[in-house]
């Protein structure tokens, strides 16, 4: 979280979770790591009273309006056309034609992490399939290892969304 003081902009921490699986992790680690827990947790409020709620508010908030760099270009979000599950998700053109196939697709002007769950309440495969996708985009490596540095830092630039 950014709190400014006067013109400066002062890097705040992030909670650390105290309880069960993700115990000493910040919700920006977890988002990089188990992003259908958060949004489990989220939904259920099982984070409430235990990580300030504008926190779990903002770090929502952003994880769905992630702003896309390239100018003039979308997420497209593919949907196993049977099963409903993501299967992938791309930068095109805003003006590419929509998909044509068995596949459904969502496109949008930012990329929302949240979208897998909408279309299906538990895809630990489709996050899986995510996240390595999200750090080839946001910073040119899918391979990369989102330390808890790294993870928070993303979350702390507000350069990074569309708010």
């Amino acid at each position: 979280m950014n709190k400014v003081i006067g013109k400066e902009v002062v890097q705040m921490s992030w909670t650390k979770l105290d309880f069960g699986r993700h115990e000493g992790k910040t919700l920006p680690q977890i988002l990089f790591k188990d992003p259908d827990w958060f949004y489990w947790a989220y939904e259920n409020e099982i984070l409430d009273g235990k990580i300030p709620h504008s926190e779990v508010q903002e770090i929502y908030e952003k994880s769905r309006n992630i702003k896309i760099l390239q100018k003039d270009y979308h997420a497209e979000f593919v949907f196993d056309g049977i099963r409903g599950v993501f299967a992938d998700m791309k930068l095109v053109p805003s003006d590419r034609p929509e998909h044509v196939g068995t596949s459904q697709t969502r496109r949008l002007d930012r990329i929302d992490m949240a979208l897998i769950r909408f279309a299906k309440q538990y895809d630990k495969l489709g996050y899986d399939l995510l996240i390595p996708i999200l750090k080839e985009i946001l910073f040119g490596n899918s391979k990369l290892i989102m330390t808890k540095k790294r993870a928070e830092d993303f979350f702390n630039d507000s350069n990074n969304f569309l708010l």
